[in-house]
């Protein structure tokens, strides 16, 4: 199961970031989804480039999606079952990857893992009136 981090103020960073996405470029945030859809069937075995552990950061994994000229990064950690998404970026292919988000992501995952505190993945209802 999918669901984001939750902080102590109810902000969900990975949600904040699939938000901005929505922005920037539907079709980024569309295969993005995909991804996270597959990784939930298929959990650490999705493997084909999709998912890494990062290295010195126990416990923490990224999404990796290439669109066009740039790649988006989403981290999340497995709790058994559970599938923690914690925050994500979006860089130039070629850059060198952000060691600052990297912490972020740890130190979300590091609270994740002494609070548990985390809010299901809801589809939108795109059609209210």
């Amino acid at each position: 199961m999918n669901e984001y981090f939750e902080q102590k103020d109810g902000t969900q960073p990975a949600e904040v970031f699939e938000d901005k996405l929505f922005s920037l470029n539907k079709k980024m945030l569309g295969k993005l989804l995909r991804i996270t859809e597959s990784l939930e069937q298929y959990g650490p075995q999705l493997g084909g480039g999709y998912i890494e552990k990062c290295r010195n950061y126990q416990g923490l994994w990224e999404i990796r999606v290439i669109f066009s000229d740039m790649l988006i990064r989403e981290f999340f950690g497995f709790d058994e079952r559970r599938i923690v998404l914690l925050h994500g970026y979006v860089k130039q292919v070629g850059q060198p990857a952000s060691i600052r988000d990297m912490d972020i992501a740890y130190t979300y995952w590091i609270e994740y893992l002494r609070t548990h505190l985390v809010s299901p993945i809801q589809e939108e209802d795109n059609e209210q009136i």
